[in-house]
């Protein structure tokens, strides 16, 4: 989102229902794999605003000594949707799930980078689905 990108939300696929959830209470998240579709144009669009940040991000692997926050001191990343930063406050039911603690950009820095580029050719490709294994 820094670089431009408006997440327009995920749409239900149809087989939803199959797994007990109403498609009536989809709330739009990227952060689930219950088949929800990204359609072509925000999948464009993300790519063009990722694609502008490969210059920002370091083509050398950043090594960084990391010391873990309490919960209470989590402060969760601008660019989630609300709806997404409720599902990592709550977390799956069955175990605890974090907020990242590395910023995208060290993340996808050095080696990573490369993983980056060839996500932006996959939703170059237009729209896709993001499947439960």
């Amino acid at each position: 989102m820094l670089y431009g990108w408006k997440p327009m939300g995920t749409h239900p696929a149809s087989r939803i229902e199959v797994w007990g959830l109403d498609p009536e209470d989809w709330n739009g998240t990227y952060l689930t794999n219950e088949g929800q579709i990204v359609i072509a144009e925000d999948a464009l669009a993300l790519a063009v605003a990722l694609e502008k940040s490969l210059d920002d991000i370091p083509d050398f692997n950043i090594e960084l000594d990391r010391v873990p926050k309490s919960r209470e001191e989590d402060d969760l990343p601008e660019w989630l949707l609300p709806d997404e930063g409720v599902i990592i406050e709550e977390g799956p039911k069955d175990q605890p799930l974090d907020p990242p603690e590395v910023h995208p950009f060290e993340h996808f820095a050095g080696d990573e980078k490369r993983h980056l580029v060839d996500f932006i050719k996959f939703c170059q490709l237009g729209s896709f689905t993001i499947l439960r294994i």
